[in-house]
This record gives structure tokens, sequence and C-alpha cells, in this order.
């Protein structure tokens, strides 16, 4: 069933131009939802299932209704309600503070006679690798924030630590991952663990590069390079001609990685991130390593504690890491669709929900129960109808999330005319950028799409504005589940379909 890209790109030209004539008759609404009914009827798309919304935001006019309450799997398309609801309850200037400090005293030599403490908080951008998207900068450095942390430690007088490290992560509660994560996925970047105690993404970053002749093995790095993670390269260096090949596998409970397969001579280095066992010591062992670096010793055990962490009186702060704004942590969720800090940041939403006693912050309830309950209660007060939702994650992992085009579409026009709309917008992906990039090259130049994308396995999704003149025109939502042909023939439908809805903006009032 698969086609070629050029056969793609002759039955689109076919598909649209047809369209724009129909259009141009009158009877714009009618011709769309007819086009695209008949369009889905193709033999290759039997037996899947959509749901498709789009409405024009200058009247109000439904143009398209495919089955808009059917509800179904959104994949990362939940990353709307859960960022959205964030935005509007937090707002957009809220930052995660980090509080680091000690217990015990320091003495004139420079000698901390008690532990080196940090109290996690949630704060995701902790030596991201996401830099370049919160800032908006092309370019735009990693950096490793526990080097900075080591040399403002040392700032303080502190050279020698007789105690421990201790992280204080049992600020979320639950488990650090979603309910129905499949356990064989545990070991992706998109499953890393959840934890306020979050650092490089909860990644380890492997760098393999081919050696200068066939068949030698090729050579191995660690991005961070800390203890605890050990690595068995397999991987040999193959002919110019030969495909890459890698795969790697991880213990479900440990950090011993296998890679093997092929790389080609004279290839680029290629990368791997994989998703760390343990993620809190993962935490401490890089900040210890990043204390080491800068002659800071440490003659105490690493100690991770779910308990409270220590009153004020016992707790001596050196300083406070601060976050970027809310505003702009949230492209990482929506334009790069990153699933750690989608589910931190529906916990951090509960948690300060929990910490200013909000009714929706039932006793009993973890950080994650509390954030979802907000975006219940959030949700339930916009206009529009629906079939409502159903939120097993913050991120959109677990398949157990339900919610149909018109449920989204209900989001996507109440955040149009929100206060915070252009942040919210502008935290979307476009065409060349995050998870659109290299899709839709063919929309008009002067139509623009911002969008939050969903992939899973048999499950797509897109949603989203279509803007014209610098103004958001179009509110749509398109979801696909069950499909057995190739998840390119979904990609290349919903592109279709947007066209189609371009096409309309553009044609005669």
């Amino acid at each position: 069933m698969k086609r070629t890209y050029r056969y793609s790109l002759l039955f689109l030209t076919l598909f649209l131009a047809g369209c724009a004539a129909g259009m141009q008759g009158g009877g714009k609404n009618s011709y769309v939802q007819k086009s695209v009914e008949k369009y889905l009827h193709n033999l290759y798309l039997k037996g899947s299932s959509w749901s498709i919304m789009a409405v024009d935001l200058d009247g109000g006019r439904i143009v398209l209704n495919i089955d808009s309450d059917r509800c179904l799997s959104p994949a990362s398309g939940i990353k709307l309600l859960s960022s959205a609801c964030a935005l509007e309850t937090l707002g957009p200037d809220y930052r995660i503070h980090t509080p680091i400090g000690y217990t015990g005293s320091l003495d004139t030599t420079g000698t901390l006679h008690g532990n080196l403490i940090v109290i996690g908080n949630g704060d995701p951008s902790i030596s991201t690798r996401y830099s370049e998207t919160i800032t908006n900068r092309t370019g735009a450095p990693f950096t490793d924030t526990f080097s900075a942390w080591a040399d403002t430690i040392a700032a303080h007088g502190i050279h020698k630590i007789e105690g421990d490290l201790v992280g204080y992560s049992g600020l979320f509660g639950g488990t650090p991952w979603g309910p129905n994560w499949e356990w064989n996925e545990l070991k992706y970047w998109y499953a890393a663990e959840i934890t306020p105690l979050a650092s490089f993404d909860d990644c380890v970053e492997i760098t393999i590069t081919p050696a200068d002749s066939v068949g030698k093995p090729a050579s191995i790095s660690l991005s961070p390079q800390v203890e605890g993670i050990t690595v068995i390269g397999k991987i040999v260096t193959d002919s110019l001609s030969a495909q890459a090949d890698l795969n790697f596998d991880r213990q479900l409970q440990g950090n011993n990685v296998t890679v093997w397969g092929r790389l080609p001579i004279n290839s680029e280095p290629a990368k791997l991130r994989i998703a760390v066992y343990d993620a809190d010591n993962y935490f401490l062992l890089a900040l210890k390593k990043a204390l080491a670096d800068k002659g800071i010793s440490i003659s105490g055990i690493l100690r991770a504690s779910a308990e409270k962490p220590p009153q004020s009186a016992d707790f001596q702060q050196l300083f406070t890491q601060e976050s970027p704004q809310l505003g702009d942590l949230i492209r990482v969720v929506n334009r790069d669709s990153n699933n750690l800090h989608a589910e931190i940041l529906i916990r951090v939403m509960g948690n300060e929900l929990m910490s200013r006693g909000d009714p929706v912050a039932r006793a009993g309830d973890d950080a994650f129960t509390i954030g979802r309950n907000q975006v219940r209660k959030w949700e339930s007060k916009l206009v529009g109808s629906s079939p409502g939702f159903a939120m097993a994650d913050g991120s959109g992992l677990s398949r157990r999330n339900l919610i149909s085009a018109s449920g989204l579409i209900k989001v996507l026009v109440y955040m149009n005319r929100s206060p915070q709309k252009m942040t919210f917008i502008n935290s979307l992906a476009t065409p060349g950028v995050g998870t659109l990039r290299g899709r839709f090259p063919l929309l008009p130049k002067d139509v623009q799409l911002f969008a939050k994308t969903g992939t899973m396995t048999r499950v797509k999704s897109l949603s989203g504005y279509l803007i014209l003149e610098e103004k958001p025109r179009m509110a749509l939502s398109i979801i696909s589940n069950n499909y057995l042909c190739e998840t390119s023939e979904i990609d290349q439908t919903m592109e279709n379909i947007i066209q189609l809805l371009a096409l309309y903006l553009k044609s005669p009032k």
C-alpha cells in the first residue's frame, strides 16, 4: 500500500485543484465536508477510526465535522489540555525554584560537617537538551547546570563535605511512570522517569563514531559521563555503501546498556538517547561528579529521600536555582512533545494548588491526581459541546487517554480568546520546526499552521490553528486510530485535509 512521495504529490495536486475549483462556485462548507468524506473512503484507510472537526474562528461556523464526538486516543494531543490548563492556572511568568543548601555547620577551613542538600521541586530545565526551544534562539548552547552549581558552592566557601549528598524527591508522590505505559518502552527517551529531581531530561546520550577502517569496532562515548552507566558496545564499522543499523537494550532495573549493529565508515557520529533507571540517583551522581571536578569532595553517601525536606530552622540555604518562565517551558511540551516535561508540568501544577490550599487538592491525593482534577475542573467551564475526556497521564503516552476532536476544539477556541493566547499558540510546532519538521511543505506561503501532533503505534493526531494575515482564522483537530496502512498514508491524508482547509480560508467569501 505504500506509495512514493512523487505519487502522493501528484495526487495531492489533482485533489486540491478539484477542491479549489469546487469552492469557487459557492457552498464552501458543504464542499469541504463532502470532499473529506469521499477521501476517507479510500481503500487503504479501510477499518480506521477518525474524529475530525474544523471551526472558522471569525464567524464560528463549523467547516468540517467527521464524527467529531467520537472519543479516540490522541497520543500527545492530550498535552494541549495539560499545557493550556497549567498556563491558565499558574500564569506565563511562573517559575520553579530548586533550593540548594546544607544541614550541620561550616567551619573556617571550608569543611561542611553535615549534608549538602537539594530540594527537588520539579524544574525540568536542569541541564536540559532543549535550551534552543526554551530560549527560542537557534544555536542556544547545552549547559551543564551542575557545573555552575559547583562554582557557586565553592564561592560560598565549601571545599569539603563531611557528610552525605541528599536529594529530596518525594514532592510528587505516586510512581515514576504513568499508568499503562508499556514496559518494553521504558528504556526509550520518551518514557523517562518522572521525578522532581530531573536532570539531563532523565536520559543519557550515547555517541557512536565509526572507526577509520572497515571491520573495526566503533567508539562509544556518553554524555553526561557519570558513574553507574555501563555500555557494552558491539557496533562494527561497515563499508561506505552499507546502511546504518543501530540497536540497544537496557535492563528494566539497572543501567547496563547493550548497543549493537553497524555504522558506515566516514559517516557522521550517530546518537542514541536512552532513559536511565533510578533518575534520582542519576541526578546525584551527576552533581557529585561536577563537585569533584571543582575539587569538592564528599565523604558520605548519595541519598534520595521521599521524606519531607528539613525545616528552615535546620536548613541553611546557599542559593536557589530558578527555572525559565512557564511560558517558555511549555514550548518543550508542545513544540518538541517531550513527555517528561509534560508529566512534570501537571504535577508542578498539582503541588502548587496543594500549597495554596485549593479545594481541588483533596487529602491523600498525589500531585498528578490533583493536577488532573484541576484540568477536569478547568475544562468543564469551557464553552462548547463535547462528550468529555479521560486523562490517565499528562503526556499522552498512556493508551487510556481518550478525547474527541470536538473536545480539543473546545480548548483551542477558548485559548484563542485567552489573555495567554499568543504564548499558547507560539508554543506549538510549525512546518519545519519541532514535531512538524519535514511536514507540510506545500502550504500556501501566506497561510501558517501552528499545531500539536500526537503519535503512537496505530495512533496519529494533529490539532491547532491555521493563521492568515497574522490572525488565527481556523481551529482544527484530526484524530486517527486503528489504521492498518502505513503511517505515512495517515500523514498524507492529514496533510491533504489541512491543504483543503487552507484553500477554504483563501477562497473568495
